[in-house]
């Protein structure tokens, strides 16, 4: 799994060292790449090298595609991979906007599906602060329902 990340993120920095070369070179370049042998060791020395990877991943950031592809094979790894889910949901609930918006867009998904609902509520009621604070809120707002 990991490997295909590393290969996708290889090919898409790949890509961006050929459009960062002039017009006469990126086509030598092209023609180097065709070869697999080649495309691996221009993968392996950009996944080593810290400084183009840090290049490669702002380019990508920059590129609706390829923050999709991103997305796409970081979500499937999780999907598969504890510690690699562990780790994405870490950084989710370090940024508080990142995890709003994140439960924003999933709600609707969980709402939809009745398994995902019963597992939410499930995993909602094993946090006690969790289930207090939803208690409270709904009790206040029936409370404000019912002076009006």
């Amino acid at each position: 799994m990991k490997t295909k990340i590393k290969m996708a993120a290889g090919l898409i920095l790949a890509i961006f060292i050929l459009s960062a070369c002039s017009q006469k070179q990126e086509s030598t370049i092209k023609d180097q790449l065709k070869d697999q042998s080649q495309q691996e060791e221009v993968l392996a020395f950009i996944a080593e090298n810290h400084e183009l990877g840090q290049k490669f991943i702002a380019k990508m950031m920059d590129n609706d595609h390829a923050t999709g592809m991103m997305v796409d094979e970081l979500v499937n790894a999780a999907a598969n991979d504890t510690i690699l889910a562990d780790k994405l949901s870490d950084m989710i609930t370090r940024y508080p906007e990142l995890m709003l918006l994140t439960t924003h867009h999933f709600m609707p998904v969980i709402a939809n599906d009745s398994l995902l609902s019963d597992t939410f509520c499930d995993h909602t009621l094993e946090h006690e602060n969790l289930e207090m604070t939803m208690h409270e809120k709904m009790e206040y707002r029936k409370s404000l329902e019912q002076n009006h």
